[in-house]
């Protein structure tokens, strides 16, 4: 995925992650909310500059939205790591990963598959055997506030994201419907929004196009002009 072109108040989670990359070999759990940006956040990871230097080639991103099972979330690593298809790749993936340069592995909404009770026991056995690989950093973002267990959590604990700081989301709005709108308006979006990172991007786009007039009909109908834009693009 392309590195965010509009990155505003995850800046002090974004050191704390790179903190832990200069000191150890984490494993990382973005938590919070959808609409928080916590694949954002990743992504601002998967593209920093350090990052790249350390990892170079071995950085993969997988999106875990069509993932059932264990034998799905190995498929989509192993279509990452340009192997062959197969029934179920889980011990070709760690002999890989084990056997090649340090890796930074992240899995991009895994609470897809691991919150199925049906699935969520071979899913943490997985990722016990993943961060039993000593060259391999592991990053997972996920909705809630829980992580998987058997995974030994790099300390201290990322907390779960929080709705951006007024300031971070009045930039993030004007960087995306520009500065001509008053900042009482601007407000008025925001407040709307409940300053939460996908709903300011959804709201701002709109004003940009159609203008601060649709602002009173938002009044009754926001609730459901988010929801909309969460069911598309909740991350």
């Amino acid at each position: 995925p392309a590195e965010p072109k509009i990155f505003y108040g995850r800046e002090s989670e974004l050191a704390d992650i790179l903190n832990h990359f200069r000191e150890s070999t984490p494993k990382i759990a973005i938590l919070g909310a959808g609409g928080m940006g916590k694949t954002s956040l990743a992504q601002a990871v998967l593209h920093h500059e350090e990052i790249v230097v350390k990892y170079q080639g071995n950085r993969l991103f997988v999106v875990c939205d069509t993932a059932a099972s264990k034998a799905d979330l190995a498929g989509l690593i192993g279509a990452h790591l340009r192997m062959n298809p197969g029934q179920d790749l889980t011990q070709a993936i760690l002999h890989r990963l084990a056997e090649g340069a340090p890796t930074l592995l992240i899995l991009d909404n895994l609470e897809t598959v691991w919150e199925p009770a049906q699935s969520r026991k071979e899913i943490e056995d997985f990722l016990s055997l993943l961060t039993d690989i000593a060259g391999l950093a592991l990053m997972v973002t996920m909705r809630g506030a829980e992580r998987p267990a058997k995974v030994q959590w790099t300390r201290p604990f990322l907390l779960p994201l929080e709705p951006l700081a007024q300031e971070a989301a009045r930039k993030m709005f004007i960087e995306i419907a520009e500065d001509r709108h008053s900042m009482e308006e601007i407000d008025q979006v925001l407040y709307l929004a409940n300053n939460m990172l996908l709903s300011i991007s959804l709201l701002a786009h709109t004003v940009d196009v159609e203008g601060t007039v649709i602002l009173s009909r938002w009044q009754g109908e926001h609730t459901s002009v988010i929801s909309e834009g969460y069911d598309r693009r909740s991350k």
